[in-house]
């Protein structure tokens, strides 16, 4: 077992995976550790095998795997947990390949997990220069959400809804992924917190400005909805989360 997958759901575009693969092989050489990494893919197999060819020429001590999720329109929560279900390492981090993330900060995490969080949330909204990398649309939308989540479900967040976190796989999996959409990054964090886990945040500023371009409220919100009032219903006794 390994102790970290490092988790890219891929979404989108693949022709950046090359140099986010660099920036991360340059980051793991400073920071050697057992770690492997998971990239999934909505993409056709022929992409994914120049891109594996890729990482085994130039990195062949690379621990890397390459995922492929049938279909071409898969959501971000369903490409996000067939890589975690793929992993069988203690702890998972999940990591955009498109640059929005401080990899850096990789190993922060790691110390903050191994010294007993379950998960290990990035938040944008600790310090008001970080909180600037977000459109002001979503900052409005992270104002509703928090103050909704501490007054449905009685926790104080600072943020729950950026993807980028560390979780203790086998916690997060045995409390149980449901979302399909973008609304499995808070899922994670929030039910972290009510199967009573520890969680830690770290702050951090988006490195692609004005992120959010991908979120669609009219999509994506009601799993956001859902996640809340299926969380107060745990909390009233009423059904697990």
């Amino acid at each position: 077992m390994n102790e970290l997958s490092i988790i890219v759901p891929c979404l989108a575009s693949v022709e950046g995976l090359p140099e986010f693969i660099d920036e991360l092989a340059e980051y793991l050489m400073e920071n050697p550790g057992d770690v492997e990494t998971i990239v999934v893919t909505n993409k056709s197999l022929s992409q994914n095998i120049s891109i594996a060819d890729y990482v085994n020429k130039k990195y062949p001590w690379l621990k890397f795997r390459m995922l492929q999720k049938i279909g071409q329109s898969n959501s971000y929560g369903v490409i996000a947990r067939l890589g975690i279900a793929y992993s069988s390492s203690r702890y998972a981090v999940l990591v955009s390949p498109y640059g929005e993330d401080d990899i850096s900060l990789i190993g922060k995490m790691l110390s903050l997990i191994r010294k007993g969080a379950q998960v290990v949330q990035a938040t944008r909204f600790t310090l008001p220069e970080d909180s600037q990398t977000v459109q002001l649309r979503f900052r409005i939308y992270q104002h509703i959400f928090r103050f909704f989540t501490k007054i449905l479900l009685g926790h104080k967040i600072s943020d729950s809804t950026y993807a980028f976190k560390m979780f203790d796989r086998v916690f997060i999996q045995a409390v149980g992924l449901t979302q399909t959409v973008r609304s499995i990054s808070p899922e994670i964090t929030l039910k972290g917190l009510l199967a009573g886990g520890k969680v830690e945040y770290l702050p951090a500023g988006v490195r692609t400005k004005q992120i959010g371009s991908k979120f669609k409220l009219h999509k994506d919100g009601f799993g956001y909805i859902w996640l809340l009032i299926r969380g107060f219903g745990h909390r009233i006794g009423i059904t697990w989360f």
